[in-house]
């Protein structure tokens, strides 16, 4: 029997955006707060790590994700809002008007005109999911990376230059994090106009 990462839930979203932040996070942590880790839960240099430690590291850092995508929403979302998404929009006025009309007519009960646009798209075209997850896992692994690399400057002993390496990996995060948003919504959109005019 073929085992695959969705018979667990996991999927490309959840590796990106909760999976991977979660590693780092859990990974790291213990060495900023002066902690001790059981043996068993030791991935850095651990060459005797159990399959049963690394199925705790996994949970652990999905869990630790999960906060981690949390926090970093509640701290960038409105940033993102407030700079890139308003010049973007302004660019681009007329399309998402046209396209934000379309989809509060066909689809009035919803006042969340992304998410519900992006709901319909799955379930009339199929096709399309894998395409949408992908910005939508690339935007939430920025956006948990550029609050980490932040957390990573009070990593015990580090030098100058890596903190300031840290926060240039930071403010890139944020770009790519912002581009990869914008896309999402726009590609959306797109594909709900094209939907809509055949």
């Amino acid at each position: 029997m073929t085992v695959k990462p969705n018979d667990f839930f996991f999927g490309l979203v959840e590796f990106l955006a909760f999976i991977v932040p979660g590693m780092l996070l859990f990974a790291t942590l213990p060495k900023i707060v002066y902690a001790e880790v059981p043996d068993y839960l030791t991935i850095i240099g651990n060459d005797q790590i159990s399959s049963f430690g690394w199925v705790c590291f996994v949970l652990l850092s999905y869990i630790y994700g999960h906060f981690i995508h949390h926090i970093s929403a509640l701290l960038l979302n409105p940033v993102y809002n407030k700079t890139v998404f308003a010049r973007k929009k302004k660019k681009h006025l007329h399309f998402i008007e046209d396209a934000e009309k379309s989809i509060a007519k066909e689809l009035p009960e919803h006042t969340d005109i992304l998410r519900i646009a992006d709901a319909y798209l799955r379930s009339k075209q199929p096709s399309l999911v894998s395409e949408l997850e992908k910005y939508e896992a690339n935007s939430k692994l920025f956006r948990s990376l550029c609050l980490l690399c932040v957390y990573l400057c009070f990593y015990p002993n580090l030098e100058m230059a890596g903190k300031i390496t840290l926060i240039v990996l930071s403010l890139l995060c944020f770009s790519k994090f912002a581009n990869q948003r914008w896309t999402h919504r726009l590609v959306v959109y797109e594909y709900f106009m094209i939907l809509h005019k055949r």
